[in-house]
This record gives C-alpha cells, structure tokens and sequence, in this order.
C-alpha cells in the first residue's frame, strides 16, 4: 500500500518556484499529492520522463485525472497545467520531498537503547531502541541511529546522517555527514586477509578502518571491509546500491556509482564518477579511470583508462563487446553454412 501523503496543498506556481522550473497553464491550480499517471486523481500531479517517445505517454496524459503534471521542458504541448523543467526528475523530487517529508523520531534517547558513559552523543541526535553505541563513539547532531543499529568503539557518525535498523558501523570507522545507511549494512567488517603458514590459513590482522565521506548512500546488506593497514575510503557523493562487496584498502572516488551485486576487489582505486554496473566484478590492484563506465557484468582485470565505455570479459569497448554478441547469435548458422561447404567441397574431390 502506498505510504499515506501529507494533508497540506500547494499550489503548481509555488511548487514551480521549489523546483526552479518554469508553468505552462494555469498556475493556480492546488496540488496536495503525487501519483502516477495511472492512479492520479484531481488534486494530484504526475510525472511524464523524458523518454524520446511521448506518444504512449500522452495518450496515458489525456485519460489521467491527474491536476497538473511534471515534464520536460521540450515536451509537447499537453493537455494539462504542467511544470517543465530541464531534468523533470528534480522535480518530481522537490514534489515527493513536499508531500512526504522525512518521519522525525519521537525520542531523542529511547530507554532500551545503550549508550556508553564515554560516549559523546550530541543532544539533537537521536538514538532508536535496542540502538548501542560503545566507548568512544560520537554521533554528531541530528544524527539518526534507528532501532538496534550497533556503533562501535571509537566510531563517528556526522551530523544529520541517517543510520537505519540493524547496521553495524564497526570500532574506528567513520561516517561523514548527510549520509543514509540503509538496513542490515556493515561498515568495517574484517578484510579477507590470511597467509598460509605450516600447513594452515594464518589471520593477518586488519587493523585499518572504514572512512566514508559526506552525501554518500550505502544500500541494504552492503558489506565495507577495513582496511589491512589503512583506510578503505568511500568518497563524497557516491551511491551504492544494495547487496555490494567493497573490500580491504579499496578507494573509491567522489560521486562513483556502484550498481547492485557488485564486486570490488581488495586494493582496486576507482577515480572520480565512475560507474559499475549490476554484477560487475574488479580484479584486485587495478585503477579505473575517472568517469568509466562498466556495463553490466563487466569484470575488471587490469586499469582501465578514463572516460572508458566498456564491458565483457576481457574487458572491451562496449561497442565492440555489442558486435562480438551480435556476431555469436549468428554462429549456428555460420557453422551449419560451414559443414555444408565441406561437405559440397569433399564432392568436388571425389569427382
């Protein structure tokens, strides 16, 4: 069920002027919600993307009951009051934030959570039940630690980030400010170091840390290995989706993101604003340059230059990957047209 939308209204030209786009139509009109173009009903406004064909679209536009809708601004004309901008997305963004604002605890400290003596827990932060923060910790103001999340010994976290239920933000490591962990995540988990030594796998001890920057997302069950000897680095900006590994001594860039089911091998730098996508897998020790992107299931064994496009395995432009796949769809047939030839060729022979 959708979560239930805020009572109060807004006007298109004033929710136009919160999402610094420009009214076409009557700007007037009261708004109190969002939905899709689907379920929209009067006094709702919907979204049309930027999709190069409109026509679905517009048809969908024309039946909705929708009050105003959020498009791009080189759209069509439209049969409703709408609010163009050039990337409608920050838009619908500025609608959502408006209608569903971020839910407040109602406790500053609930009484089943644990918070060390020695802790330093800034008093607009909040700490949520069963929450446990350890000896040395700090949580900066309006930091939100939600139900039974653990903050370890000698850990931080920034002001106005958003830890949620069940995380583990490991002793040492630090977390920036305005970031979201989202649920069952862990931040500082031992790297997988081990040597082998008479006859058995010997433990190298991982005595590093997790240090992520400011404005970062981590996704659900993301697991961030220290560091063997120094920082496992997440850089400012940077979203990471669910069910990712990142392991020891990685180092990854400002605003880099990291898809899905991804790999991240130990010691392998990315640079600024890379992209990896679902299920990619990096080799350890390798760079990839500033601005690459790796299609899905792409794996990394070597550096990578910047601005790249790439994917396969080996690793190769994508368009060239594209071809080779193309080209594989086509090989029963090449071999039966090969078999025939042979066969065509051991006549002539034999003649």
């Amino acid at each position: 069920m959708i979560q239930k939308q805020q009572s109060h209204t807004i006007s298109l030209h004033d929710l136009a002027r919160l999402a610094e786009g420009r009214v076409v139509g009557d700007g007037s009109v009261m708004l109190s919600g969002v939905a899709s173009a689907h379920d929209a009903g009067p006094g709702q406004i919907t979204f049309l993307s930027g999709a190069k064909n409109y026509a679905s679209y517009l048809e969908l536009l024309k039946k909705s009951q929708a009050s105003a809708v959020i498009a791009p601004e080189d759209a069509p004309e439209l049969n409703l009051p709408s609010l163009r901008l050039k990337n409608p997305y920050y838009g619908l963004v500025k609608a959502l934030e408006f209608f569903f604002p971020a839910d407040k605890p109602g406790y500053s400290l609930h009484p089943t959570a644990f918070v060390s003596e020695n802790a330093a827990v800034d008093l607009s932060a909040s700490i949520g039940p069963h929450a446990v923060v350890e000896e040395g910790a700090i949580v900066e103001a309006g930091a939100v630690i939600c139900p039974q999340a653990y903050i370890g010994r000698n850990a931080r976290v920034g002001k106005n980030t958003l830890v949620h239920p069940g995380v583990r933000i490991l002793k040492d490591c630090v977390v920036g400010s305005n970031c979201i962990i989202h649920a069952n995540a862990v931040i500082g988990s031992d790297g997988f170091g081990f040597t082998p030594h008479q006859g058995r796998q010997l433990k190298v001890p991982q005595v590093g840390n997790v240090v992520i920057e400011d404005d970062v997302e981590i996704g659900a069950c993301v697991t961030i290995d220290r560091g063997a000897l120094v920082s496992t680095i997440i850089g400012a900006g940077t979203k990471i989706d669910n069910m990712v590994h990142i392991a020891h001594n990685v180092q990854i860039g400002r605003n880099c993101v990291i898809v899905a089911q991804v790999g991240i091998s130990g010691s392998t730098i990315l640079e600024d604003e890379v992209t990896l996508a679902g299920q990619v897998g990096t080799a350890g020790h390798v760079r990839v340059g500033k601005g690459t992107t790796v299609a899905a299931r792409g794996v990394v064994t070597s550096d990578v230059e910047p601005g790249s496009f790439v994917s396969g395995f080996p690793l190769k432009p994508h368009n060239e990957e594209r071809r080779i796949m193309a080209s594989l769809r086509k090989l029963p047939d090449l071999i039966k047209k090969v078999r025939e030839l042979e066969k065509l060729l051991e006549g002539n022979e034999k003649k």
